[in-house]
């Protein structure tokens, strides 16, 4: 790593004292200055040094070469035209020589019409649910000991079944105090509906928990990152909800209706929301506003909402996702609020869902008594 750095200095007339120190990644580095063919291709040695990158043969490096460099123009232009310091910014991560096609099959679902499972859901939004009055300004269940950390779905388009697994550990956790790592593949070998991969949602794995008395955990029932045969009959210890609710946008609903629901079951716990999330390939942090999403309609992917802040003015949601830690924000990708659109960022305000489990006995008795588990103060 260390000469292939040296190199790029070499190539770029930069001396070895330079701000880029060798053991910076990749992504710290300004893409403005590699602009001849012998500097991208050494910043694509750089690269594939980085991710562990090995390709079969020569055709298939420089196939991959090719879709880096396109990448690469692709992020300087769209870098260029940031509106504010806060607002996203692209990189060459670890998805950076794959094409965006590419990228969509191994990752996401085909665009699927919300409206037709909305009707499927056949649950409206409680009129409460509009109402929260005097939020605080901001809010993270990572700091409240209730979120496991970042997974990665791999060459399988599973996103559904970690946003599920991730509000129903979350849900759990608040509510007897224990966090513990549920199963995915639990959920794509046993949910019929989901036919695997590629076709589930959030809200029908809360209805296939609730049936069938619970969800193993990861240790129990671990990831492949491809369907198998349902094994569900041979886990004992699960881990049980008590119903799911939703938050649908009606055609009476307003945008801020629709944000003020979000922001009501959020302050309860973390939510289950849709997206489409193709411009989500080369994000590496910042506010991401959605202003390339190719269609609000067509939901190809699912994340979970942990909390919300505002920086200079601009709201947020914080949402995790299943990609990885090394992907946007630790695995994590800033989402704009109060856009002023009904439909929200790339349609994520469209259809929501989340568990829902009573605090346990011991929980209540520890409150009562002045001790608190799970911390559910204020930032």
């Amino acid at each position: 790593m260390g000469f292939l750095v040296l190199l790029l200095f070499s190539l770029l007339g930069l001396s070895s004292s330079s701000s880029i120190s060798t053991h910076r990644s990749i992504l710290d580095l300004d893409l403005t200055k590699f602009t001849t063919q012998k500097q991208v291709s050494s910043l694509f040695q750089l690269w594939k040094s980085e991710h562990g990158r090995v390709y079969h043969n020569h055709e298939e490096e420089a196939k991959r070469l090719e879709i880096f460099k396109n990448n690469l123009n692709y992020i300087r232009d769209m870098n260029a035209n940031r509106k504010s310091p806060h607002s996203h910014r692209l990189g060459l991560n670890k998805f950076a020589d794959i094409t965006p096609q590419e990228f969509s099959k191994k990752y996401l679902q085909a665009p699927k019409d919300v409206s037709q499972q909305i009707k499927m859901a056949n649950k409206k939004m409680k009129k409460e649910q509009y109402s929260c009055d005097h939020p605080p300004a901001s809010w993270d269940w990572r700091k409240k000991g209730v979120i496991t950390q970042v997974k990665y779905q791999g060459g399988c388009g599973s996103g559904w079944a970690f946003s599920a697994t991730g509000a129903i550990e979350a849900a759990h956790a608040i509510a007897t105090g224990d966090l513990v790592s549920l199963s995915e593949q639990e959920l794509v070998d046993c949910v019929e509906e989901s036919e695997g991969c590629y076709n589930g949602w959030h809200y029908q794995s809360f209805e296939w928990v609730l049936e069938h008395g619970g969800i193993a955990t990861d240790d129990d029932y671990p990831y492949r990152a491809k369907e198998g045969r349902c094994k569900a009959n041979k886990i004992q210890d699960k881990v049980t909800i008590d119903g799911y609710e939703t938050l649908i946008m009606s055609d009476e609903s307003t945008e801020s209706e629709t944000e003020q629901a979000f922001l009501s079951a959020i302050l309860e716990q973390p939510i289950s929301v849709s997206i489409d999330a193709k411009d989500f390939h080369l994000y590496t942090g910042g506010i991401y506003d959605g202003e390339n999403c190719t269609s609000p309609y067509g939901i190809n992917h699912f994340v979970l909402l942990v909390g919300y802040g505002s920086a200079d003015g601009v709201d947020y949601w914080i949402a995790k996702n299943s990609w990885g830690e090394d992907w946007g924000e630790d695995g994590y990708i800033w989402i704009q609020r109060n856009t002023g659109n009904l439909l929200g960022v790339c349609g994520m305000n469209y259809f929501a869902s989340y568990p829902t489990k009573e605090e346990s006995e011991t929980l209540v008795s520890a409150r009562v008594k002045g001790h608190r588990r799970v911390d559910h103060s204020p930032l």
